[in-house]
């Protein structure tokens, strides 16, 4: 009731209220939280747990996200290109997107280094290429938790800006192997104004 971190107010306005349900927040980077039964805490992957209730929030925050995208495209060239994505056809290309030199999550390395080449001319392709990198990091993340004493996801609820981009939602969709829609809510405001109700007492207890 003494108050909450953004990411559990911003995990809790989302819906997901039963064990194995996850929570990614897809914004300037790449957090994921999971409602676990156990604990799990992991440094050298960067994974910590926050207490909710009777359950734990299992996960961690990756450099990669929005941010990288935002180095190679404006926002309008973003909004131009989503339409002509093609979730349905992979691009091959083995990208892990960072802004710079460093992770935090599924991998803890300072000196990690982005891998982002060899770049196609289509800047379409490029840009679903970096889309399939981030979803990829969001499997590990997730597969991780799991080998470490999580759950095993059910079903993830997205929030972020990312959340609107109907293609990426596929894209992650068809890797994570569960489904993905938008959260009930993205406000954090909104998770601690839930708090403050008690109605999380009663969701979580």
């Amino acid at each position: 009731m003494a108050g909450t971190t953004d990411g559990v107010a911003a995990f809790i306005a989302a819906g997901a209220t039963k064990p194995g349900q996850a929570v990614t927040s897809l914004g300037s980077t790449l957090v994921l939280k999971l409602l676990s039964e156990t604990p799990v805490y992991s440094p050298e992957h960067g994974i910590y747990s926050h207490p909710l209730g009777k359950y734990w929030l299992a996960g961690g925050a990756s450099n990669s996200g929005g941010s990288v995208l935002l180095q190679h495209f404006s926002r309008e060239q973003l909004n131009e290109m989503t339409p002509k994505l093609k979730p349905e056809q992979q691009t091959g290309f083995d990208y892990y997107p960072l802004p710079a030199t460093g992770e935090r999550f599924p991998v803890s390395d300072p000196d990690m280094a982005p891998q982002l080449e060899p770049r196609p001319e289509d800047d379409v392709q490029f840009f679903q290429a970096m889309l399939e990198g981030m979803a990829n990091i969001e499997k590990q993340g997730y597969d991780l938790l799991a080998e470490l004493g999580a759950l095993k996801i059910t079903d993830v609820l997205t929030a972020g800006g990312g959340s609107r981009n109907d293609a990426w939602k596929i894209i992650r969709e068809n890797l994570l192997g569960v489904p993905v829609s938008k959260a009930k809510h993205d406000d954090a405001a909104y998770g601690a104004a839930l708090i403050a109700s008690g109605a999380v007492i009663k969701s979580f207890s």
